[in-house]
């Protein structure tokens, strides 16, 4: 016998309809070459980046927002790939790879994976423990 034998689904699954920010956190080492100017650049060999991301995500009938472990997978599957180990001047987009570019790329790829009812609100990008920058979908609509 289990302290949870005499637990019975609830009457009522959903709580409330309000809509909820889920927060998940990644990080990614990669080889980076950053122009300054066409001919002046930083090469930065296994580079550490860290973000964080928060979605805006309705709750279900079950009283549930997107789950974390669904976002991890998109992200493992489509987006950890161009740049995790990776030379990132050769798996994303041709730009100057800087913090503020990867993460504009990083907010696009989750922008158009995430299913209905779920909206990115938040990127913080950092690009070394005490420096970084932040998107939000009041900057991105601009």
């Amino acid at each position: 016998m289990t302290n949870f034998d005499n637990v019975q689904p609830p009457q009522q699954f959903k709580y409330r309809d309000n809509d909820v920010c889920i927060k998940n956190y990644y990080e990614f080492t990669c080889n980076n070459r950053i122009y300054f100017t066409e001919k002046f650049y930083k090469d930065l060999e296994n580079h550490l980046y860290k973000f964080n991301i928060e979605i805006l995500s309705a709750i279900d009938d079950y009283g549930l927002a997107m789950d974390f472990n669904e976002v991890d997978k998109l992200y493992k599957k489509e987006i950890e790939p161009y740049l995790d180990g990776k030379l990132v001047n050769e798996t994303l987009p041709d730009m100057n790879t800087t913090a503020e570019n990867i993460a504009f790329w990083i907010w696009e790829q989750f922008d158009r994976l995430l299913p209905e009812n779920n909206k990115l609100q938040k990127l913080e990008f950092f690009e070394t423990e005490t420096q970084g920058l932040v998107i939000t979908s009041e900057l991105m609509e601009k």
